[in-house]
């Protein structure tokens, strides 16, 4: 195991694993950006003939959502009751990575030309199928970092290079569009599966779990196990602040045609002007966050992310063409503000979840990262669901610079997501500094 590797090796083997660790969140995450940027405008294209009934593909899309939150705590629960020779975690990690490549490339491929009910039940079918081999890899997926890198400064980094994958897949996913234009939805899509397959499969031949990892499970039922991951008060604390900071970050990254049409006046063609700049701000700053992480510690630069925000999203409502900038310049330099100030908040919630299950194998001596990491999942798809909610009745108090009240609700969106900020900063305040007793 590389955890025997003395000195310099150890430490160059734990950075090759630590790439390659996050190298995962690559391939998942381009997946997921071209379904949600193609699949409902290839189901239900603008101008054409829809390949489902039209008021029935939200449902379908509801569904899959519902079953993916259904199954989000019992995976979390038996991956922490797992034994097998390739450990807790892993063994629900290889399924999900065949077969979300598997199931991605059939969606593109329903069986009828036109519309029909069964292009609507092969959707439903795939698409649920998708959902859950997605679960099977993405919550035990998670668990495994506190497993693989015990130090913080590790755990730090590791969830940098996540972040910076992450936003690379958002790139690549970005590609799509000239990708299907040149050669249709159905081989862009066998382009990406395949082209992902040996991202997904690569590192895990090199990943191995510890043995710490494999000690015999306490006798504890599913509802205890949960009631004892919610009743840890640092982990209220930190999923509660967690919740509020991404329905703030689900305003902006939702409505930001709204914000780049409407606010700045800008055609969706100059969308790029936003986008990029605020991916290439994003990486750069992954240096300077580990950096700042480990002279200040976690707690403090979250809190100094979080309130950072807060002061910062409000100034949607001050991009205003009388200002002597551009409304371009204002625009941008507004998205790569936030973009700079929140990226601690994007990078140091793993790092943050690690520990609290550090804290709570301390006090109980059993290792229960599925629980924790499952609700924490699970809680991440209500914020962002409360917040699609939410969004257009915003939107009712003005979406368009053409409307009475021009997009007055566009820019309160970003007043009301400063709110959250701050609210979470007032709670995360209560996060211990060191391992409650």
């Amino acid at each position: 195991m590389w955890t025997c590797a003395p000195g310099a090796l150890y430490a160059t083997l734990t950075t090759v694993q630590g790439i390659l660790y996050a190298l995962l969140t690559l391939a998942s995450s381009t997946l997921w950006g071209v379904l949600n940027g193609w699949l409902l405008y290839f189901y239900l294209p603008p101008g054409g003939t829809p390949r489902t009934p039209v008021a029935l593909y939200g449902l379908v899309m509801l569904m899959a959502r519902l079953v993916n939150m259904a199954i989000t705590l019992p995976v979390g629960y038996l991956s922490d009751r797992t034994r097998t020779r390739w450990g807790r975690r892993l063994p629900y990690v290889y399924v999900g990575v065949v077969c979300m490549p598997l199931f991605f490339g059939l969606l593109w491929y329903p069986p009828l030309p036109g519309e029909s009910l069964w292009n609507l039940i092969y959707l439903a079918g795939v698409m649920i199928a998708f959902n859950v081999a997605y679960e099977c890899y993405q919550t035990p997926y998670d668990t495994l970092l506190p497993e693989l890198f015990p130090q913080e400064a590790q755990r730090i980094r590791v969830s940098a290079w996540q972040t910076g994958f992450q936003l690379l897949g958002a790139v690549l996913s970005g590609l799509a569009g000239p990708l299907i234009e040149a050669l249709g939805y159905g081989r862009a899509a066998q382009a990406y599966a395949l082209g992902l397959l040996p991202v997904f499969l690569t590192p895990l031949f090199f990943l191995r779990e510890r043995a710490r990892s494999q000690a015999a499970p306490a006798a504890i039922t599913f509802r205890q196990s949960l009631r004892l991951a919610l009743g840890y008060r640092p982990f209220q604390i930190f999923t509660l602040s967690w919740a509020l900071f991404w329905m703030a970050t689900t305003f902006i990254l939702e409505t930001m045609p709204y914000i780049v049409t409407e606010v700045c006046r800008r055609s969706e063609g100059e969308a790029a002007y936003f986008y990029l700049p605020t991916v290439l701000v994003s990486l750069l700053c992954l240096p300077l966050v580990t950096r700042l992480a480990d002279r200040l510690g976690k707690r403090r630069l979250f809190l100094a992310s979080l309130l950072a925000g807060a002061l910062t999203l409000p100034g949607l409502l001050w991009i205003d063409p009388t200002l002597p900038l551009p409304l371009l310049a204002q625009g941008v330099g507004w998205v790569v503000l936030t973009a700079v100030v929140l990226s601690p908040a994007q990078v140091l919630p793993s790092a943050i979840a690690a520990e609290i299950t550090d804290w709570d194998a301390q006090r109980s001596g059993q290792r229960r990262e599925g629980m924790f990491y499952a609700f924490w999942g699970l809680l991440d798809q209500l914020a962002s669901g409360l917040g699609l909610a939410v969004i257009p009745l915003f939107l009712l108090l003005g979406r368009s610079a053409a409307s009475p009240h021009g997009p007055l609700g566009v820019r309160l969106l970003g007043a009301f997501g400063g709110l959250l900020l701050f609210l979470a900063f007032l709670i995360f305040r209560r996060y211990p500094a060191a391992a409650p007793a």
